[in-house]
C-alpha cells in the first residue's frame, strides 16, 4: 500500500491505559485492519442547496477521475466495495461523528466549524491518510450530504498521490497568493458528492499561515459555505511536525489514529497534550486483528 500504513501501542490495552486521558463520550471505535477491501458504498445523495444536482452530474466529466479499482486493491473502500468488517468498522465512526457534527440528526449549517474533522496520528505510518480517505468515502453514501477532502501533509501530499492530484495549487498557497480563490481550487470528482482539495505546494513558513489569522478565516468560510458538508483535513503527525496543532484550533473534531503494537503510551500522551486546546479529541485504534474484533458475531 502507498500510504500511512497502521501498527501501535505495546500490547492491544493502550486503548484502555489511556482512558484516563479521553472522555468516554468522545473515544471512538476501534477500526478492523485494512488488509480487506470494505463494503458496498454508492453514493446517492439529492439535490441540496449551492451544490450540482444529481441529474446534471456526469462522473466521466469530472476533473479528477479516482481510479476506484487501484484504491480497492490496496484496500481503501469505494464505491464498488464489498461489505466487509473493515467498511463495517469505518461505517461505526462515521456515525459517531455524524452525531456529533449534526446533533439530532438535523443538517443545519454548522457553528464554530463543527463539521470540519481533522485526522492525524502521532508518528508517521500509523494510517492516517487510510482512515481519511476511508471516511471520506463512507461518508459519501450518505444523503443529502457533500465530502470536502482535504490534504493538509503539503510535506507527503499521500491523498493526493492517491486520488491522482498531485502538484495542484491549494490550502496554503490560498495564503500566499491573494489572486487565487478556494472555489477555483477545489476539484470535483468523479464521485458526485466528493470534492478534493491540495495541501498546495510546500513552504518553509507553512506552520505560520496555518497558524494565522487569514486561515481561520478562510477555514470558517470553507466551513459555513454548505450546511450539508462534513470537511475531512488529513494532517501531518503530531510529534513529527507542527502543522497538525496549528490546524487543530480552526477544527471542530480532532482524531488521532492509534495504532495497535506500534504506537506506544509516552508518544500517545505526548500527542494529547500538545493537542489540549483542540475540541473533540478522539482516538480511533487501528490495525485490530480480526480475531480481536466482532466481525465473527456477524455484527
Amino acid at each position: 500500500m502507498s500510504v500511512d500504513q497502521p501498527r501501535l501501542p505495546e500490547g492491544g490495552s493502550l486503548a484502555e491505559r489511556v482512558a484516563g486521558r479521553l472522555s468516554a463520550a468522545h473515544a471512538a471505535p476501534a477500526v478492523a485492519t485494512p488488509r480487506q477491501a470494505p463494503a458496498t458504498l454508492v453514493p446517492v445523495p439529492e439535490a441540496a442547496p449551492g451544490n450540482p444536482p444529481v441529474e446534471a452530474f456526469d462522473p466521466a466529466s469530472a476533473p479528477l477521475q479516482i481510479n476506484f479499482a487501484r484504491l480497492q486493491a490496496a484496500g481503501f473502500i469505494t464505491p464498488q466495495s464489498p461489505r466487509t468488517s473493515n467498511t463495517e468498522s469505518v461505517r461505526v465512526i462515521k456515525r459517531h461523528l455524524l452525531k456529533a457534527v449534526f446533533p439530532g440528526g438535523q443538517r443545519v449549517l454548522a457553528e464554530n466549524n463543527d463539521n470540519v474533522i481533522m485526522v492525524t496520528s502521532a508518528m508517521p505510518e500509523e494510517g492516517k491518510t487510510f482512515i481519511s480517505l476511508n471516511l471520506a468515502m463512507s461518508f459519501c453514501a450518505e444523503r443529502d450530504l457533500f465530502v470536502l477532502l482535504i490534504d493538509g501533509d503539503g510535506h507527503r501530499q499521500s491523498l493526493g498521490v492517491l486520488l491522482g492530484a498531485t502538484g495542484e495549487p491549494g490550502l496554503v498557497d490560498i495564503l500566499a497568493d491573494k489572486k487565487l480563490r478556494v472555489g477555483d481550487l477545489i476539484q470535483r470528482t468523479n464521485i458526485r458528492n466528493l470534492s478534493f482539495l491540495s495541501g498546495g505546494r510546500s513552504q518553509a513558513n507553512s506552520t505560520e499561515s496555518l497558524a494565522s489569522k487569514n486561515f481561520g478565516l478562510l477555514m470558517r468560510d470553507i466551513a459555513a459555505r454548505y450546511p450539508d458538508r462534513i470537511i475531512i483535513i488529513d494532517t501531518p503527525p503530531v510529534l513529527a511536525s507542527t502543522e497538525a496543532v496549528a490546524l487543530s484550533g480552526c477544527v471542530g473534531h480532532t482524531v488521532v489514529v492509534v495504532q495497535q503494537d506500534r504506537t506506544s503510551k509516552r508518544q500517545l500522551q505526548r500527542t494529547l497534550e500538545m493537542l489540549e486546546g483542540a475540541r473533540n479529541v478522539g482516538c480511533i485504534l487501528n490495525m485490530v486483528p480480526p480475531e480481536e474484533s466482532f466481525a465473527g458475531y456477524g455484527y
